[in-house]
Order: structure tokens, then C-alpha cells, then sequence
């Protein structure tokens, strides 16, 4: 709904507005513009959305990505938004975040400004006769490359200086259409980092380099974007800044998302510095507000307190906490963490918002996650407000520089904010609220709630996100509150006993503070310095936060879309090193540098999630890709682009073509000794990164992506399996796993594998088989890529790689899966083929390969049913594929939720991967 107290007046867009509009327009359009041939259908139709219930609060920007199945929507000009019984339209802005490779709109960004509390119902008319009326008052932007902007909101006006920082700020408080001196309520800001080097500020307004460019404009929001350097007052550069501004025609309301980084090289990654690469003893982010007395200020407490006074001086709360991991008598590391704060009041969690009031001037700022990214201040001396996203306060007498020595009995921590390497990040959310008049106190704090839940609050039905396909082959799936069910029972199972616990607790679940708000650690520990046993940190390994976007988007649980949120942005800055490195591996990149995007994921766990080099079997995007479909964050884009840019660039240098296996098993009595030319020891270690490059298609529709980097990988698995290659390991025929040569893994012959030159868990052998819950993640890569590869191909943009070798590659695959990796007496998967303890019940070993069992038991059977099998003897396991597959589907399906108890978070083996899974069973199950 408009903003209530909008009075009516009319800003139209400044020519000058306009044609930065349309050169954003052309710089920023997709490949796939224009869609391919006629649009389907002549129907308008509608899309139900509804707004959930809430903290209340006004004129609030809410966004929403809304997908649309391939060829349904051919311009997101055939949208528009009514009210939930169409009788009237809604002003809102539609964007095209995503496209499929027909140039039909794959996911289309919802932007609209609403009055939030009660549940809302809204509808989307789509279709080639949906139009949108013209906005009365469409938001304004003016300003020319290199000079201030200027901002029109209708309730708010404000000046975005050379640096990108708000240099004025109005708000039009009595609704005349003016903004008048006495409702100017800003004249200045600025970022600053003090550096504890040389304790000196580094600012944003010293920067010499800074960028500002209107990254997003429509008729309801505009996104403006700076980037520079934090410099010090002689011109010496720290690290770089980006700020992100978001405002709402309508509302009174600025998003501000601030990121640093130090993206310089980091020369050699096999020696760590012994000092901090970067350590600041303060972070703030502040604004000078006008008054023509003395304000009076409000800050928010916990249980609902509020702590009221008149500016005098300095006011502050402060939010400390601490995380303890100590290694107890028995030498078992149990952690807790403790919070307070200080200052105007004191308590335990404070929730993050603070107002002024004077005269027509009333300002409210909130800082998102304030008492989970301890430390954490909000700060009022004098006429300055700042968010002190670091403070000083924190750090003490003495600043750390370097990791401090490890002794006696507790882990520690540098005091300040840091990163052992170059290349670190961290990003801070916050939002500027300019009232009308002074709110009631209980109207701020409702106003905060709102702003800090992590959730997704205007959505379609369930049903819709799975037949978009957009995001896979989900489906529906069941009620977190059931009794029985694989969605049950992950909830009641392990979402519950990992995560509903008083933060205090310490479980390893939960994780807080500014470094690690969304992280996972591990239960124990990853090493042992002095005695003193050291936390590790996942990285968000093994598919990442995307299965929690999925499990939300199946069942409707918000729980799952905060935890995927949360751990997302965590990733997106401390999990992924954001400066090109030198050093480990130079060798591999034939002397070129390596760019940045490498992840932080050295291993299954590191020490504050620092990590030299990747490890390719942990290459993930946590759930950046999911991120951006559904609400459009454009840092989860920059991050993903990152990611991307880096695979992109050592991908012929890692998987070089053509496949060469070297020296590999001259003689068969002499097997093992070689020297080859790329040590492969596992699937996952090629799957995963096909898997990355999959999402970011997924994402951004690139076609050429796709060709010379997706399809690479995909060539050089079809290589491999085309080798000829000695199998080592268990022998099907006798029962008996050793070192002796048993054949030939041979495509030509129907039995082809990725052979190993020594697999993983190999248990003392020199076997060359399979991990099946490895396998797994290569195989659905490989489906994944198959299946993006038809859409392109339907309209010309194949990848050259032939789809009936990547279909024969995927039987035979799963074919050595199944007979050397499948326990029939316990119904189960071994964890390797080497490895071969029974477990039964469809342990976790399974939930990885079930998926493809699933896919290719119908892909065969469609295959054979066209004629297209040509030798359907070679793939003798495969009346096996369906009966396996509908056993996993029937003991998930009839799971008793609550009879089990894992409090250690989620590891990823948990969870069905891919969770398409229960599609194409439910499906088979209807046939």
C-alpha cells in the first residue's frame, strides 16, 4: 500500500533521471532480451500472493522473486500487481532477474512499498494482454556522472555526495510537497575504519578512487552503489569500501548495506604472515542530524525496555558478548558464550535501534543482527548518530595485531576486527527511518522487529515455486509438524535438538559474533596448539544453504529460510577469499595470477574458516544462487560472479583437454605405480565444481559460460570415463576387495568409470573405485548440466557436448556404483567400496545417490522405450535402480519424526541431494 501520509504531489523523473534509466536499460539488458518465437497462450492469469502476518510497521519496501516456468512469460511488462480481489492495481516495479535460454523470464523481482502487520492478499495478473498504468508519482533520481545524486522519494529527499556517503537528508513532515529547513534532517556522513596499526582513521570521505552510479532505477526503486577506498588523511589507502543505498518511492524509509574489503594480493598463500593481515580497533558508520534543540534520544533494550534521555554529550549502548571454548579436565572443548551491554541501560540482548526526536526532525536507525554480531554500538555525541558496527570500546587496552599464543585451558581470539589473509570481507545491514512525527515507543520497537526477522514475507503458493521448475524437480512437500516424513523429520530430528537452545548454550549449532553470525562449527575440534584444542568451522561445505532455501520453499517453514539467509551471508564474506592469490597454486596456473573468488575450504573443517587453498570437493555456493532467485541481493550476485570468475579462470589449467591419465597402469602386475598427470582420488572433487558452474547458469543464463566453462568440465569427465583404465578394489564376482587388477574399466565395453588413481577411503589399498555418496554429487552434476543443456540447445545454443555420451557415461557410471558399492544384504549403500561396514535403513551413505538412481531408472526407461539403448546387456544393475530408489522414497516417506536426536547441526549427509529426489518418485509412484 502507498505510504499513508503521502500528500498528492507529482516528481516526475528529471531528463536527466531518465537517461541514466536508459542506458541502465541497455548496459544491464540480458542476452536473451527478446524472447524467441510467439508467447503461449492468449489468457491473462492471475498468481496469488500473500503477504504474511507481522510485526507491524509503515511504508516498508518488501521485494520478491517470483519464478516462471520456461515460455509462460515473455516481458515482465506483461505483469502487474492488484489487490488480493482485483479491484484495484497496486503501484509496484517489476524487473527480470533471471531468463531462460527462450528469453522468457525465468524470475521476475517484485518491488513494492506496504504497510506490514496483518496479512495481506495481493495478486500478479500475467499474460501477453497484462499492462501496468503509468505512476503518478514515479520516484526521481537526478545528478550527473562524477557529482552528487539527489533522491526523491515523495516522503524523503536526499544527497548522495562524490564519495557516496549522505551529505543532506530531508523529510517532508507536514506533507506539503516541499522540503523545508526545518525538516532537513541530515548534513553529512561519512565511514570510517581505524586502523590499529597506526591508529589512524581511514575514511570514505578522503577516498580519491570513489565510484557512485545509480546501479538500479525504476518507477519504485532505485539502488545507488559506491565503491572507493577508506583513506587516511596523508592519502594512504587501507581497503575498499561498498555501500549500497536502497529507496522506495513511498516510503521514509533507507537501506544501507556497507561492505569492506581488502581485495589486494596475497602474495603466498603457503606462508602465513605472523601479523594480522587486516586489524581495526573500530568500524562506524555515522551521520550528523540537525537540531535546533537539544533532541531527545530513545534506545531500544531487551524484554521490551527503552532507555530515554535529552542529548547531552555522549550517549551510547554498547553490545559486548563472548565466546568461550574451553578444553575441559577430560580434555573435551566445551563452549558458551555470554552477552551484555552497556551504556544508557544494561542487559543481556539489545535489540539494535535507536531514535532522535526535534522539532519536525525524527530519525530511527537499525543495525541488523545487532547482539548476534557482538560487538556491536549505537552511539549519539551531540549532534552525531553512528553505528559503531566495530567499536572501539570493544578492544580494550591493548589492540591484537597478531593471533594471539595459545595457552592454558581457553581458545583466543585477536580482539579486534581481523583477517589473517588479504582478500577478507564483512558486510553490515542497516536502515534509516525518518518519521512524520514522533513515533510511540512501542511503534519503533514493532518497526524493528520487523526489519530484523530473516524471513521472506510476500509469497506464492508452494505449489507455484515447483512447477516453475525454476528451482529444480521439487515438489510439495510435508508439514514440519507431522509425525512421520523426511521433512518431519529433519525438523523434529535435527533442526530442533541443533538449534532451538538459548544462544548461552554454546551449541555448535549456533554460532555468534561479527566473525561467525551463521557459520557452522564442528563438534570437537580441528587441531590442538599448547594443549588448547581449536574450534573448526565448516564453510557451509557439502551443498551448502541452498538445501535449506529448498526445504523452505518445499514446506513453507520459515525457520529454513532464516538459517539459509543467515549462513548465506556469513559465506558470502568470510567464507571466500575476495583478492587474487599467489603461491599454492602457481604450478597448476602455468605462472598466471589467480583472481579472486577461491572459497575458504581447505579441508572438512578449518580454524576460523581460514584456509590456504580449496579443496575442489568442498567447492560450493552455500545459497547464494537461491539467494538472488528469490530476493534479488545484489552482493549474493557479486559474490557468485566471483566464484565463478574463479573457476573460469583455472579450468583449463586444473582440468586440462585433452584427458590425460599419464603413466597409469603400464602393466598390471605393476599397478599403482605411476605418476599421473592429475591426482584423482575422489568424484566429488570433479562434481563439485561442474555443480558451481551449473548454479551460476542457473542463475544468469549465460550461454557462453556454459560452453566454454561448463562444458569443459563436462568434456573432461566424458574423457575420463572414455579412458581405459585398470579397476582395482572389490570384486563383485568373488566378494573379495584387494590389490589385484580384476579388468578394464572400459566405455567401450559398457563397463567406463571415473577411475581413480588412488580412491579415497581406500583402507591400505591401492584400489581405483568408488565412494557412492561421492559419486552422487558427480552424477547429479552431470544430470544437472544434461538438462540445462537441452533448454540451450532447443534454441541453438548447445555446448557441443554430445548428449547420447554424457546418457551412455551416466548408465555406465551408476552401474559400477550399484555393483561395487551396494550392500544387497543390508539394503544399503557402503560408504566406499573399500570400506565396507554394514549399515542399513538407508543411511546417510545413500542420501547423495538416491537422486540419481531415481533420474536415470526413468531416463533409462524412456531411453529403451525410444529405441535408443543399444546395448542394454552392459548395464546388468539396472533393474535394480527403481527398486532400490522407491525402497529409500518409502522409508523417508514413513520416517518417524521425533524418535531421533542429532544436535549437531547439519553436515550436509543429512539431507536428500538433490532433493528433486521426491519429485520423480511421488511421480513414479502416481504412473
Amino acid at each position: 500500500m502507498p505510504y499513508r501520509s503521502l500528500r498528492q504531489r507529482v516528481h516526475a523523473l528529471s531528463t536527466q533521471s531518465a537517461a541514466i534509466a536508459a542506458v541502465l536499460m541497455l548496459a544491464c539488458a540480458p542476452q536473451s532480451a527478446v524472447a524467441a518465437g510467439p508467447f503461449p497462450g492468449a489468457a491473462d492469469r492471475y498468481l496469488p500472493l500473500t503477504l504474511n502476518a507481522g510485526p507491524a510497521a509503515s511504508s516498508v519496501p518488501l521485494r520478491t522473486g517470483i519464478p516462471f516456468p520456461i515460455g509462460t512469460l515473455k516481458s515482465v511488462a506483461n505483469l502487474r500487481l492488484d489487490t488480493g480481489d482485483g479491484s484495484r492495481e497496486v503501484d509496484a516495479q517489476f524487473d527480470a532477474l533471471a531468463t531462460w535460454p527462450d528469453g522468457s523470464v525465468k524470475v521476475a523481482l517484485l518491488n513494492v512499498v506496504a504497510d506490514v502487520g496483518n496479512a495481506t492478499s495481493f495478486r500478479v495478473a500475467y499474460g501477453p494482454g497484462v499492462s501496468r498504468k503509468p505512476l503518478a508519482r514515479p520516484l526521481s533520481v537526478t545528478g550527473a556522472a562524477g557529482a552528487d545524486l539527489t533522491v526523491d522519494t515523495g516522503p524523503l529527499k536526499f544527497v548522495l555526495n562524490r564519495q557516496g556517503m549522505i551529505g543532506a537528508l530531508w523529510r517532508d513532515a507536514d506533507g506539503n510537497g516541499r522540503f523545508d529547513s526545518d525538516e532537513h534532517v541530515i548534513d553529512g556522513g561519512d565511514l570510517v575504519m581505524l586502523n590499529a596499526f597506526d591508529n589512524r582513521d581511514y575514511t570514505a570521505s578522503g577516498a580519491r578512487d570513489a565510484v557512485v552510479s545509480v546501479e538500479e532505477i525504476g518507477p519504485v526503486r532505485v539502488v545507488l552503489k559506491a565503491q572507493g577506498s577508506l583513506t587516511d588523511a596523508s592519502g594512504t589507502v587501507l581497503m575498499k569500501y561498498l555501500v549500497r543505498y536502497y529507496a522506495s518511492r513511498g516510503s521514509d524509509k533507507v537501506d544501507i548495506e556497507t561492505t569492506v574489503i581488502d581485495d589486494r594480493l596475497e602474495p603466498n598463500v603457503e606462508l602465513r604472515a605472523p601479523a594480522l593481515a587486516i586489524a581495526a580497533k573500530a568500524l562506524r558508520m555515522r551521520w550528523n542530524y540537525r537540531s535546533d534543540s537539544a533532541a531527545g534520544y530513545r534506545f531500544g533494550g531487551d524484554n521490551g525496555s527503552v532507555y530515554a534521555g535529552t542529548v547531552r554529550g555522549e550517549h551510547y549502548l554498547s553490545q559486548a558478548g563472548k565466546f568461550t571454548a574451553r578444553t575441559d579436565a577430560t580434555s573435551e572443548l566445551k563452549n558458551s558464550y555470554e552477552f551484555g551491554y552497556s551504556g544508557v541501560g544494561s542487559g543481556s540482548k539489545a535489540p539494535g535501534w535507536v531514535a532522535v526526536d526535534t522539532g519536525k526532525r525524527h530519525m530511527m536507525l537499525m543495525v541488523r543482527d545487532f547482539w548476534q554480531q557482538f560487538p556491536n554500538e549505537l552511539n549519539i555525541n551531540g549532534n552525531v548518530i553512528t553505528a559503531a558496527l566495530f567499536p572501539e570500546r570493544s578492544v580494550g587496552a591493548a589492540a591484537d595485531l597478531a593471533m594471539p599464543a595459545q595457552s592454558g585451558d581457553v581458545y583466543k581470539r585477536p580482539n579486534t576486527l581481523y583477517f589473517h589473509r588479504q582478500g577478507g570481507a564483512k558486510t553490515y545491514q542497516l536502515r534509516l527511518a525518518f518519521g512524520d512525527a514522533a513515533a510511540a515507543s512501542t511503534v519503533l520497537a514493532s518497526m524493528n522487529d520487523s526489519y530484523q526477522r530473516h524471513s521472506i514475507d510476500l509469497l506464492a503458493e508452494r505449489a507455484w515455486y515447483a512447477q516453475s521448475r525454476v528451482f529444480g524437480e521439487i515438489d510439495v512437500g510435508s508439514p514440519s509438524t507431522a509425525t512421520t516424513g523426511y521433512d518431519a523429520s529433519l525438523m523434529r530430528d535435527i533442526y530442533l535438538p541443533s538449534f532451538n537452545h538459548p544462544p548461552e548454550a554454546g551449541k555448535v549449532g549456533n554460532s555468534y559474533g561479527w566473525h561467525d553470525f551463521g557459520a557452522r562449527r564442528r563438534p570437537g575440534w580441528t587441531r590442538v596448539e599448547n594443549g588448547v584444542r581449536i574450534p573448526g568451522f565448516y564453510n557451509d561445505t557439502h551443498v551448502g544453504s541452498n538445501n535449506f532455501f529448498k526445504q523452505f520453499l518445499r514446506t513453507g517453514d520459515q525457520r529454513w529460510f532464516g538459517m539459509a539467509d543467515i549462513a548465506t551471508r556469513n559465506f558470502m564474506d568470510i567464507g571466500v577469499h575476495h583478492g587474487p592469490r599467489s603461491g599454492y597454486w602457481n604450478g597448476h596456473m602455468g605462472g598466471r595470477q589467480q583472481p579472486a573468488g577461491e572459497l575458504n575450504s581447505e579441508m572438512h573443517d578449518t580454524a576460523d574458516t581460514d584456509g590456504r587453498s580449496l579443496h575442489w570437493g568442498h567447492a560450493h555456493v552455500s545459497g547464494l544462487s537461491d539467494l538472488y532467485l528469490l530476493t534479488g541481493d545484489k552482493r549474493a550476485r557479486d559474490v557468485l560472479e566471483e566464484i565463478a570468475g574463479w573457476w573460469k579462470a583455472v579450468t583449463p589449467h586444473f582440468f586440462k583437454l585433452p584427458f590425460s591419465a599419464g603413466s597409469e597402469y603400464s602393466l598390471p602386475g605393476k599397478a599403482g605405480n605411476y605418476k599421473p598427470a592429475l591426482y584423482r582420488e575422489a568424484e566429488r572433487d570433479f562434481g563439485w565444481p561442474l555443480y558451481v558452474m551449473n548454479e551460476y547458469v542457473r542463475v544468469t543464463g549465460n550461454s557462453d559460460c556454459h560452453r566454454s566453462v561448463s562444458a569443459h568440465l563436462a568434456n573432461y569427465l566424458v574423457q575420463w570415463w572414455q579412458t581405459p583404465l585398470w579397476n582395482i578394489g572389490f570384486n563383485p564376482a568373488t566378494g573379495v576387495a584387494s590389490n589385484a587388477v580384476i579388468g578394464l574399466n572400459d566405455a567401450r565395453n559398457g563397463t567406463g568409470y571415473w577411475t581413480m588413481s588412488k580412491m579415497d577411503n581406500h583402507e591400505g589399498s591401492i584400489a581405483t573405485g568408488t565412494n557412492p555418496w561421492m559419486a552422487g554429487a558427480l552424477i547429479s552434476s552431470v544430470i544437472q548440466f544434461y538438462e540445462q543443456d537441452k533448454q540451450f540447445a532447443a534454441v541453438g545454443k548447445a555446448s557441443g557436448v554430445r548428449h547420447d555420451q554424457l546418457k551412455d557415461m551416466l548408465f555406465q557410471g551408476m552401474n559400477y556404483v550399484v555393483k561395487h558399492g551396494y550392500d544387497k544384504t543390508n539394503q544399503a549403500f557402503y560408504y566406499s567400496e573399500m570400506r565396507r561396514v554394514p549399515r542399513s535403513g538407508g543411511a546417510d551413505h545413500d542420501h547423495h545417490i538416491v537422486y540419481g538412481l531415481a533420474y536415470l531408472d526413468r531416463l533409462y526407461k524412456q531411453e529403451l522405450a525410444a529405441g535408443r539403448i543399444a546395448h542394454p546387456q552392459w548395464y546388468d544393475t539396472q533393474p535394480l535402480w527403481g527398486t532400490m530408489a522407491t525402497r529409500t522414497y518409502q522409508q523417508l516417506k514413513n520416517k518417524p519424526a521425533g524418535k531421533g536426536s542429532q544436535s549437531s547441526g547439519f553436515y550436509g549427509y543429512e539431507m536428500i541431494y538433490p532433493v528433486d529426489f521426491f519429485q520423480i518418485m511421488g511421480a513414479s509412484a502416481v504412473r
